[in-house]
């Protein structure tokens, strides 16, 4: 069995399955170029166009191969991790709430912005990826462990509730 066989074979069947559609939906952006503005989570469009289908879309598709490579990687180490410990079925409703829970809380909060200070860049920004739904992997991840502390690249411990957060921040500046 080749390397690449056995590391897919030990990949459970939630995180495989999304893994799959995510690299499919890269394949079609690769052969079709379709206008990406047409996926894309904006909030604008989804709030007074009602094209609600960017809630889906926009964590399907990706902005290049480095973009689907690094998140296909973290799902892969931090969605298997998570669904051997909750169970396949539990993993994909975590899928399926994830992607629509974040696009949705990312909508609210940009017209929220939008409606009480007057911030309209959230509104008209479009995004795609799945990294969203890879966060709310590492928060279940990380408060599931029984590990009470966590190394941050090597540099401090923290605890593991507050993992996720010190990685967001950390990761903005890299």
């Amino acid at each position: 069995m080749s390397r690449l066989a056995e590391t897919l074979a030990n990949i459970p069947l939630a995180t495989l399955s999304i893994m799959i559609v995510c690299c499919v939906v890269y394949l079609y952006q690769l052969l079709i170029d379709p206008p990406m503005h047409h996926y894309t989570l904006c909030p604008r469009l989804v709030i007074y166009m009602s094209e609600y289908y960017r809630f889906i879309t926009s964590s399907l598709f990706h902005g290049s191969i480095m973009h689907i490579g690094m998140n296909m990687m973290s799902t892969m180490a931090i969605g298997s991790s998570l669904e051997k410990r909750i169970g396949t079925l539990a993993m994909a409703t975590t899928i399926l709430w994830g992607v629509q829970l974040t696009s949705s809380i990312y909508t609210f909060i940009s017209w929220l912005l939008y409606m009480t200070i007057g911030y309209k860049k959230l509104m008209l920004q479009h995004s795609v990826g799945f990294s969203g739904v890879i966060f709310q992997f590492a928060v279940l991840e990380a408060n599931l462990s029984p590990d009470r502390t966590r190394s941050v690249f090597g540099f401090i411990n923290v605890s593991s509730k507050m993992y996720p957060w010190a990685l967001l921040v950390i990761l903005q500046f890299i």
